[in-house]
């Protein structure tokens, strides 16, 4: 039973509303059946068959004469002697042919009491009457059963998860296990409330990180501006006393400069970051193995510069990936420049592919990320370079470039503590 009844509950709407109608037109006919011969039996009882009929008899005679007459006899009645009736000059003729028709006497309805011949009428009215009051309060009912039984549930729980979203509420599930097409619109609604969801989250993350970009960026531009504010005061108390040396004024002049140069780098950054919003991606295809040797090279003769030894490994051979190279070197780069300052004596190169994920992990030999820096992973866009070193404006570039990329930029440590910057590609 309750196998059929899920069967029904999964059938489409067209299919569900046609089931009802052919039901509700059974229970109708049923019902107006049964009614009928209710009310012709009530009549029956009221005003009985009579027991009576005519009896008509028709004579032909050879001259082709025709005699009729009419005969009332009881219904049953055995041994019944019929009078015959002829006319004078066919006394002694014998008829050629004789028939017979019977005809019922119907008992009138004048001869009922007013009350049974009320219901006599009333019985016949409503023959006619009931089966019509079936048939529209069969509609009636069949509308609103199907109405209930397959919109009004699924219709509900749209209106309040369109309510809720209004309300900026996505913190929701919209579930109704049913496969017809009020099911499928739940489900699609569903995915549509995750990816609205999703986007939130991503827009929510997003705005944030560009708040702790800007306040880290302000607190660094304070230093470089400090400098120079701190070095022009320092001029204007004592170039008029004639206190500073050519070699004073130089050396200040210098650092001024490298202050002023500071600020140009943040403004760079900062106008890179705005362009990497709208940056568009240039993917094609390439053969893994050629991209990792082409990688290879150019980052071993960076290291030979500082005496680190880079190393790469990975099991890609000739899978062929669509990339965009240029946002790729970009982004390894950044990262391994970051490295490059802090490793000790090698850097190693780790690529796997995982599905549609690329991945490259770039681990140095050096001291690692301190346990606040990766308790707080959203500050990867910090302007200002961490305590520990590992985290600057390259590295908030090189996440935007990877989330363009349909990837991800993530920092943790290895079983030795050293740094480990983990870069992931779709492609």
């Amino acid at each position: 039973m309750e196998t059929l009844i899920k069967k029904l509950n999964n059938l489409s709407l067209r299919k569900y509303f046609v089931v009802s109608v052919l039901a509700t037109l059974v229970i109708i006919v049923l019902l107006s059946l049964f009614t009928i011969w209710g009310c012709m039996s009530f009549r029956k009882y009221l005003l009985p068959d009579s027991n009576n009929v005519f009896l008509k008899v028709y004579r032909t005679y050879e001259d082709g004469s025709e005699v009729s007459y009419s005969v009332r006899v009881k219904v049953g009645e055995e041994g019944a002697e019929l009078p015959v009736i002829t006319a004078d000059d066919k006394a002694a003729k014998k008829p050629v042919e004789t028939r017979y028709a019977i005809q019922r006497i119907e008992n009138s309805v004048d001869s009922l009491s007013p009350k049974r011949k009320m219901a006599y009428h009333f019985c016949g009215a409503a023959m006619v009457v009931i089966p019509i009051i079936f048939s529209i309060a069969g509609i009636l009912l069949c509308g609103f059963f199907f109405y209930r039984r397959k919109l009004l549930m699924p219709l509900g729980m749209l209106s309040e998860a369109t309510q809720q979203i209004l309300d900026q509420n996505l913190d929701f599930n919209l579930r109704y296990d049913s496969e017809d097409e009020m099911g499928v619109l739940c489900s699609s609604f569903e995915q549509m409330r995750l990816k609205l969801s999703e986007n939130y989250s991503e827009m929510w993350n997003m705005l944030e990180e560009r708040r702790l970009l800007q306040a880290s960026i302000a607190h660094d531009l304070r230093n470089p501006i400090a400098v120079i504010e701190g070095y022009t005061e320092y001029l204007q108390l004592n170039l008029k006393k004639g206190r500073l040396s050519e070699q004073r004024i130089l050396k200040i002049a210098e650092n001024i400069n490298m202050s002023a140069k500071r600020l140009d780098n943040y403004t760079e950054s900062v106008r890179t970051l705005n362009q990497m919003e709208d940056i568009e991606l240039k993917r094609q295809k390439i053969s893994a193995s050629d991209l990792l040797s082409d990688i290879e090279d150019d980052f071993k003769i960076i290291a030979q510069k500082k005496n680190i030894d880079f190393r790469i490994s990975t099991l890609l051979s000739n899978e062929e990936i669509c990339i965009d190279t240029s946002v790729l070197y970009r982004v390894l780069e950044n990262v391994f420049n970051n490295a490059m300052r802090y490793a000790k004596q090698c850097i190693n190169l780790d690529v796997s592919l995982n599905g549609q994920k690329l991945l490259f992990a770039i681990v140095d030999d050096g001291d690692g990320f301190s346990d606040e820096t990766l308790s707080e992973q959203r500050k990867l866009l910090l302007a200002k370079a961490s305590e520990d070193g590992h985290l600057g404006m390259g590295l908030a570039i090189s996440r935007i470039l990877c989330k363009k990329h349909g990837g991800s930029l993530e920092i943790g440590n290895n079983e030795m503590h050293n740094a480990v910057v983990k870069i992931i590609f779709s492609v």
